[in-house]
């Protein structure tokens, strides 16, 4: 696993049927036939409709693709598609991530002329479908490295046995010629990672080549894709590529049509491949809004009616079935109980749903008890596909619900497996991370380590508008480290002792770059509370910036604010504070919990306050400098941005920054969508003022006033009082 020089890979002629298929495309390709490669609609259907397209491409002009349209065609061979398929000239088609189970479209492409062949990775049927050759690792048989290949892992197979039999014989078309298979290594890294295949075997020995060749990409379109999202967070790993880049792609397939994603890989320019970006972006960020609405809309059915069900099968005849597979498993994962969420098509007959499960409750064989109910159904153990009649909805609702009672008894404890125990998190620096990236990649079968450290303090617990929970925690020997929990609750654990379980990774956002703990848990302890703060705290409030330089030459410096305003290097965010000796704070913490963040990472023996650079809360100066700050964000990062990055700059809170662009928005000087509950993208207008305009005005009004107030009571407030303010 560690060293690839003593792998044997998986040999192209170890798949049955690929000679066949090598063959028949040959005559294909000798013969100038027009060939079809059939793909899907998700990542894996895409990269693989994206390198056998490419591939193929240097040998033929005759070739197109077609990937279904998820609210039209549904999953796998459309009927109505081959008959246009033959009208179009088609004499061969290549399917990729489909076509196993497509037994009668296969049968009605023999019965129009069109050999099929077939390459896929889902489970065989028990009836093959008629098609000139199957490629699939299924038929390798369990225990083969190379058994749970993803769709896009066949695809690359096939091309690769291609170059073999070719062997230089096909002259490549012009401009083609750089066309090989490791220009195809980038897709099929992402389909590794987002098909969650597991990552053994033949799948990690293709993993590691394709990763190292996505991270190098000359791909038009994944480098337009990559830039476009690392004006906020770099790309760094297969984690990612999958959080990042993945929804992004699939957010196509759910919003519009795959082939959006497939056009922005086979781009041959970088000005085309960042128009299609932008493209698939704003589709993902319509994507999460509209799975939020589902998901909050969810949560009250769920809470009003079901709450005392042991599965929740819930209704909305509106939810956009592209995404309620999403949110079902969102409910299923908050409630901690196996979730089916069903929606009208457009038909008005027919009901769609996504079910997903919980461990220890296998969502396939429990539907299956009801599947006289079904017009399709299909799935696995956690997540499966449904859909049914509309006149069949109430009887199925309640007799999922009724054999739920009977057959399901959900284990309500959790048990969650450490890899290792740590007593000391001085241990978990730079180095240890790098030891832990050696051995990746880390994805299904492969987890990424967990770690358990008990007893520890939480010294600092800001939460976010999103209920992520920014953390400091402190071990027993008062090392000191940042964390995250996401979605962690309302409540804060401030002050708490717990035994945690994490994972390690680093924060990428607006390339921090710090070591941070994931929590996976939150555990109840018993000891002692460790302090923020036990140093010294001394008052330099009205010391030019200068003067602090020169008298603590060897501190850290906290600043937030205008860069035009303070003239020292090397200053600090409270997201890139490290431990030091002394902390000197150029300006005001903007307000007690940043204070005590800030304090409680540097973890020093002595704070300075200088308070020597100050924020301008007066209306007009702030309106300024908040112009000044949407005018970089668009010329650096295109206009997206977050609230808590404006926040940083101009020392306010981020429901204050939310007050003051609603203002100028309504005052006709800027438009703003809220793409989640992070980010935001604003561009410029000058449009006619609305009426609600002098509201939005006298808020930012008052809560300028306050910040004032705040700010002239930090410049004289007792240096007592500060201790306070930390512990």
């Amino acid at each position: 696993m560690l060293h690839d020089e003593l792998y044997v890979p998986t040999e192209p002629h170890e798949f049955p049927g690929m000679q066949e298929a090598v063959e028949r495309i040959d005559r294909a390709l000798e013969s100038n036939e027009r060939i079809c490669v059939y793909g899907d609609y998700d990542v894996d259907g895409v990269t693989s409709t994206v390198i056998l397209m490419q591939y193929l491409s240097a040998f033929t002009r005759n070739i197109l693709y077609h990937v279904p349209d998820r609210f039209n065609e549904g999953y796998g061979m459309n009927a109505d598609v081959i008959r246009e398929l033959k009208r179009d000239g088609v004499s061969l088609i290549i399917t990729c991530d489909c076509g196993i189970a497509n037994i009668e479209e296969i049968q009605l492409a023999r019965h129009l002329g069109i050999d099929v062949i077939v390459t896929d990775h889902h489970n065989i049927p028990e009836t093959l479908p008629p098609a000139l050759a199957i490629l699939n690792p299924k038929m390798l048989g369990e225990g083969h490295k190379a058994y749970n290949l993803s769709g896009c892992g066949m695809a690359y197979f096939l091309c690769a046995a291609l170059e073999e039999f070719l062997g230089g014989r096909k002259k490549t078309i012009p401009g083609k010629e750089n066309v090989s298979l490791h220009f195809l290594l980038d897709m099929l890294a992402m389909s590794l990672i987002a098909d969650v295949v597991s990552l053994n075997g033949e799948n990690r020995h293709l993993l590691k080549k394709g990763l190292e060749c996505f991270f190098r990409t000359e791909r038009p379109g994944l480098k337009a894709l990559i830039s476009l999202i690392e004006k906020n967070c770099r790309i760094e790993n297969e984690e990612d590529i999958a959080f990042q880049i993945a929804p992004r792609i699939n957010a196509a397939g759910r919003m519009d049509n795959a082939s959006l994603a497939v056009e922005l890989f086979l781009a041959d320019d970088f000005n085309r491949g960042a128009e299609l970006a932008a493209r698939v972006d704003e589709l993902n960020n319509d994507r999460k809004r509209i799975q939020q609405d589902i998901i909050e809309q969810a949560v009250e059915i769920a809470e009003t009616q079901k709450k005392n069900r042991e599965i929740l099968v819930l209704f909305n005849e509106y939810w956009h079935h592209g995404i309620i597979g999403i949110a079902a498993g969102k409910i299923c994962e908050m409630f901690e109980k196996p979730a089916v969420l069903l929606s009208l098509k457009e038909d008005g007959e027919t009901v769609v749903g996504s079910a997903r499960s919980v461990e220890g409750v296998d969502i396939y064989k429990f539907l299956s008890r009801l599947s006289k109910r079904f017009i399709k159904f299909g799935g696995h153990s956690l997540a499966a596909g449904i859909s049914l009649k509309r006149s069949e909805l109430e009887h199925f609702i309640r007799e999922a619900e009724e054999l739920a009672e009977q057959e399901i008894s959900i284990k309500r404890n959790k048990y969650i497996v450490a890899d290792l125990e740590l007593n000391d998190l001085k241990t978990v620096n730079g180095e240890f991370y790098a030891r832990i990236r050696k051995a990746g990649p880390y994805g299904e079968g492969f987890r990424t380590p967990v770690f358990l450290t008990r007893q520890v303090t939480v010294v600092s617990d800001r939460i976010t508008s999103s209920n992520h929970h920014i953390m400091v925690l402190s071990d027993v020997q008062n090392n000191r480290i940042p964390a995250v929990r996401w979605h962690g609750g309302n409540e804060s654990y401030q002050g708490k002792i717990l035994d945690i379980p994490y994972t390690v990774n680093v924060n990428t956002y607006r390339g921090s770059g710090e070591i941070r703990l994931n929590l996976i848990e939150i555990i109840p302890s018993r000891g002692t509370p460790a302090k923020v703060f036990s140093g010294k705290i001394t008052d330099k409030r009205g010391t030019s910036p200068q003067e602090l330089a020169k008298d603590y030459g060897l501190a850290q410096f906290f600043y937030e604010g205008l860069k035009k305003h303070c003239r020292l290097e090397n200053v600090k965010r409270r997201d890139e504070i490290t431990h030091s000796e002394q902390l000197v704070f150029l300006s005001p913490p903007v307000n007690s919990d940043v204070f005590r963040e800030v304090v409680a990472l540097a973890n020093p023996e002595e704070v300075v306050l200088g308070f020597s650079i100050l924020p301008d809360y007066s209306f007009e100066g702030f309106i300024r400098n908040l112009l000044g700050v949407l005018k970089h964000i668009r010329q650096k990062h295109g206009g997206y941005t977050s609230m808590e990055y404006i926040a940083s700059l101009l020392c306010v809170e981020q429901p204050l920054v939310a007050t003051a662009l609603n203002f100028l928005e309504y005052a006709g000087k800027l438009g703003m969508e809220v793409l989640d509950n992070e980010r935001i993208y604003i561009e410029p207008r000058n449009d006619k003022a609305s009426s609600k305009m002098q509201v939005y005005k006298k808020r930012l009004t008052d809560a300028l006033l306050e910040k004032a107030s705040y700010l002239k009571f930090i410049q004289n407030v007792d240096t007592d009082k500060f201790y306070s303010y930390l512990n």
